[in-house]
Formats: structure tokens, sequence, C-alpha cells
């Protein structure tokens, strides 16, 4: 993966006739730490719902109570032609041609095996994510992200009951067990 970043570094620097500086991780770390510290690049907070850091890294929790069917908050962000688009770990598909990037604070909501939201899409370019249950003021807010299996779909950590052990619909496990297991060979 980095070999592919930095050839397309080196690509795209041809075009802008200058060197490309790659920024060591460490230093890229503290960095965004400051960011992130002095301009609260990855904090958000209304009057329903907070960006909070947890063993994920972030999450999004609620600020009140909401009730069954009520919307947490509508998923906002670029829209971006599926086709020939790398993607990202937070891409969610809305049609065959349109994906949606989600911004904050969409972007840091975690899956869950047993989640207290689903993601419910309006119409073609209208995403929302709405409570299936009651949930209380400092409860993490969460959905199912039932994702395909894939040989990069990663290990479950929600800790629920019932959890499936794979970040993929439950349709999809025993596909994720056995790219995993392809993985590991």
């Amino acid at each position: 993966m980095n070999d592919q970043i930095t050839d397309r570094c080196q690509q795209e620097s041809q075009y802008l006739r200058s060197p490309i500086i790659v920024l060591d991780p460490k230093r890229r770390k503290k960095l965004q730490k400051r960011l992130d510290t002095e301009h609260g690049y990855r904090a958000y907070c209304d009057h329903d719902v907070e960006v909070g850091k947890n063993a994920c890294g972030h999450g999004v929790y609620a600020v009140r109570q909401f009730l069954p069917g009520e919307i947490v908050i509508e998923v906002e962000g670029q829209f971006i032609r599926t086709e020939g688009y790398p993607g990202s770990d937070y891409l969610m598909e809305l049609t065959k041609e349109w994906s949606l990037e989600p911004c904050i604070p969409a972007v840091f909501i975690n899956h869950s095996c047993s989640p207290n939201c689903e993601l419910v899409q309006l119409s073609d370019f209208e995403m929302l994510i709405v409570a299936n249950c009651n949930i209380e003021p400092g409860t993490e807010i969460t959905f199912d992200y039932r994702w395909t299996a894939h040989p990069w779909t990663p290990e479950c950590k929600c800790g629920s009951p019932n959890c499936r052990g794979w970040v993929c619909d439950a349709d999809e496990v025993k596909k994720a067990k056995k790219l995993a297991g392809k993985k590991k060979k």
C-alpha cells in the first residue's frame, strides 16, 4: 500500500514540477494531535451528539435521550462517483454510480453487531442514522455496517453478546472466515 502511495506521489510530482515530501509517521501523528487539540479538528458537538475518544479511537455519543425511530443525525459528506475512486474505510455506497464520503460526526460512528441505530437511505442522496431503541445520554451511537466480506474485512471488537466476530453482514461471516484463512497462509 505504501509503495502505491509513493508511486502515486512521484507521478503527481512530475505534474507539479516540485518534489513531494512524505511526512514522517511520527511527525504526522504529533501534528495531528496538535491540530486536534488546538483547532478541534476531530471534535464535534451539537445539542444531540458529540465525538469522543474510545478504545477504537473515536466514537459518537448521545448528548440527550433518543427514542426509537428518532433521527439521531443526517449523514452528510462529499458525493463521489464510485467508478475509479479507491475509496476509504468510511465510504458509503448510495447508488451504483455514487458514494458518500461522510464527514464529522458520521465518519466516527462505530460498528456493532448489536447496534442501537440503523442506517436508513431515505433517497438516492439522503442517509440518516435512526435510533432503533431507547438511547440514553452518554451512550455510544452505533450501527451495523453489514459489509460484504473481502480479504480486508476486519475482525469485530464490538464486545456485544451476539458479536459475529467480523465487521460484515451476518450472511457473509463464513466467507470472511474463509478469506481470513487464505490471507494467513
